[in-house]
């Protein structure tokens, strides 16, 4: 008999789909805004590292 838990699905690469965080989210309240789901949406085949990047640029300041 082995120890080992019997994984399904994305447990066994250890990715989180953009919709089980949703539905963890939503336990809290949380959603996302309009602007933000069509920015995941454009930037779904793109590398992590560019992802993080386009989401940052949403947030910083731009000086003048």
């Amino acid at each position: 008999m082995s120890k080992t838990p019997n994984l399904t699905g994305n447990a066994k690469t250890g990715g989180l789909t953009q919709a089980c965080a949703e539905k963890i989210s939503a336990v809290d309240g949380l959603v996302l805004s309009p602007r933000m789901r069509k920015l995941l949406a454009e930037t779904k085949d793109q590398p992590p590292e560019e992802r993080r990047q386009a989401i940052r640029a949403q947030f910083t300041r731009k000086c003048a």
